[in-house]
């Protein structure tokens, strides 16, 4: 076998194929990146003779796989209830709604019925929202495989799978991305057809910890004041790093490495491989473009230099994989990539209110070092974090930030800006340090030896807090890929460094890159820049890069 080729095989280290028949007891909840089936055999219960079961019958009916689940004359029915619905997936998501507010009444009755919640993250950006959606999907088509083509057993519960938007309903309206996207998928109104976290419904089902299981997706630790119990998580899909109290607990983990560039990958190649092991696609357009349209956005349409940095290799073959198969022209990439920047850097503040702008995408980070504990909140914002702080009603923003840090007891709270300049993207920083939890002279010190972010002194902004003068530092982002995932694996290195060695005044991007890679097995050695080769679409032709997909072992994604 040629050097090239066994490159090739090490990229796809991270994504493989796996068979049901394959598992191993033992290792359903030991392994941190566990394949498709786990999932499976602990959500619904599946053994290994069901999969061949299911296989054997899918084989013999040679049918699309949403007739095999009868699933029209199930869509048929909900269309029936409410005719405004455009396509299979949201008489999916309407079944949900119904079967919620149907089902909790009587809850605590002797109905041998269970729900299986899919929490997405409480950023609700768009790859937590689409993926919650996703996921629960794929369990709802496995479970109906099992019941109408194995059978329902007398004592086995009736079982609902539901994808939560983790954010109360009224905070729905500040996801303008998001809602156009969905509704560009067809799902109309998601504000009145999706679930949240305050529906009163879901919070009567919660109450009953035998009545449920959750799943947790883009994020892998239970929040503070979290709706659901943290005891009842069964299964988590994620790309940031693992949680130390969730590696020893009985949870199906399917945890990746943080370069994956969205967490709708690793769902991705859940209905690429169990499609492949059914040999029938699972996938139609509806599907499609929820998750088309995710990891389009997460990669930004796979810039070159954004290579080990916002996507890799596995990421791009699933997208190639979908494309060819959908038949996706490239101008449609490109008209989506710039409908979202578009959307993304053209909201208007005064009718949308400043102050909104921390609520749109941001994450808090809890540090616990040296028994002195600590929470830094990061905050994504698609304007630059200086024009902002020159706003006519920069007061607002300001007010708000600090009373979010006095409420939270943050000790930082940091604007990550990302904005646009005559086409060009950009990126800036501010830093607030709201009390000395942090010692300020360090963070930053480390952070501008960091060459990874290669940041740039930008000067500062004197703010007022509660009658106090105060400072937010500005520094201009060189690196246009780094990400809050980055600088979350940054803090955590510096923290860890403190732990270790108290007299260390600089950490340097070395250090941290290292420290990453041997703690949290962040990057295989097969992605290290130097001994790879590539298919980037702008290296020869994008059409050889199809041509070549179809030497590989791709499932076709036949449209239904």
């Amino acid at each position: 076998m040629s050097s090239n080729n066994n490159l090739n095989e090490e990229e796809e280290i991270l994504f493989f194929y796996e068979d049901p028949k394959s598992f191993d007891e033992k290792n359903l909840y030991e392994v941190n990146r566990a394949p498709w089936f786990y999932h499976l055999i602990n959500v619904l219960g599946l053994t290994k003779d069901n999969f061949m079961e299911i296989k054997h019958m899918v084989e013999d009916k040679k049918n699309n796989i949403l007739n095999l689940i009868n699933y029209k004359s199930y869509t048929d029915n909900y269309l029936k209830k409410n005719d405004t619905m455009k396509n299979m997936l949201c008489a999916y998501l309407y079944s949900c709604k119904t079967s919620l507010y149907e089902y909790s009444k009587n809850i605590n009755s002797e109905q041998n019925i269970h729900f299986f919640f899919t929490f997405g993250n409480i950023t609700a950006d768009l790859d937590s929202v689409c993926s919650s959606i996703i996921y629960s999907f794929f369990l709802f088509i496995w479970y109906s495989l099992k019941t109408n083509l194995i059978g329902k057993k007398k004592d086995d519960p009736l079982m609902f799978f539901i994808p939560v938007i983790n954010i109360k309903k009224n905070d729905m309206k500040l996801k303008i991305l998001i809602i156009w996207w969905l509704e560009k998928c067809g799902i109309e109104n998601p504000e009145e057809l999706l679930i949240f976290n305050d529906d009163l419904n879901l919070l009567e089902v919660l109450k009953n910890d035998t009545k449920y299981d959750t799943c947790l997706v883009d994020f892998n630790k239970s929040e503070n004041n979290c709706v659901y119990n943290i005891n009842n998580i069964k299964s988590i899909i994620d790309h940031h790093i693992l949680n130390e109290e969730m590696k020893n607990k009985k949870i199906t983990k399917s945890v990746f490495p943080i370069y994956v560039c969205s967490c709708m990958v690793i769902i991705a190649y859940f209905y690429k491989y169990s499609s492949e092991f059914l040999g029938i696609s699972l996938l139609n357009r509806d599907i499609m473009w929820l998750i088309y349209g995710t990891m389009l956005k997460d990669s930004n349409n796979f810039p070159k230099d954004d290579f080990r940095k916002r996507w890799i290799q596995s990421d791009l073959n699933i997208y190639l994989s979908m494309k060819k198969y959908f038949r996706i022209p490239d101008i449609m990439d490109i008209y989506i990539t710039q409908k979202f920047n578009n959307i993304r850097f053209s909201i208007d503040l005064k009718k949308f209110g400043i102050e909104n702008l921390l609520f749109v995408d941001y994450k808090d980070y809890n540090y616990d070092i040296q028994g002195k504990k600590f929470t830094i909140r990061i905050c994504s914002l698609d304007f630059s974090v200086e024009s902002i702080l020159s706003h006519e009603n920069v007061d607002t923003l300001v007010n708000k930030m600090c009373e979010l840090c006095e409420e939270n007891k943050f000790a930082a709270f940091i604007l990550m800006g990302s904005y646009m300049i005559n086409y060009v993207f950009h990126k800036d920083i501010g830093l607030l340090f709201f009390n000395e939890d942090i010692t300020k002279d360090k963070l930053l010190t480390a952070l501008i030896a960091n060459q990874d972010i290669n940041l740039c002194e930008k000067g500062f902004k004197k703010i007022t807090c509660k009658n106090e003068s105060r400072n937010i530092d500005l520094f201009q982002i060189n690196n246009t890929s780094y990400s809050r995932k980055r600088l979350e694996c940054f803090l955590i290195n510096i923290n860890l460094m403190e732990e270790k060695t108290k007299n260390v005044e600089l950490i340097t991007s070395d250090f941290i890159e290292n420290e990453i890679l041997e703690k949290y097995d962040i990057f295989s050695k097969a992605y290290s820049l130097g001994k790879i080769r590539v298919l980037l679409p702008w290296r020869g032709s994008f059409r050889k890069n199809l041509d070549d997909s179809k030497k590989k072992k791709y499932i076709k994604f036949n449209s239904t």
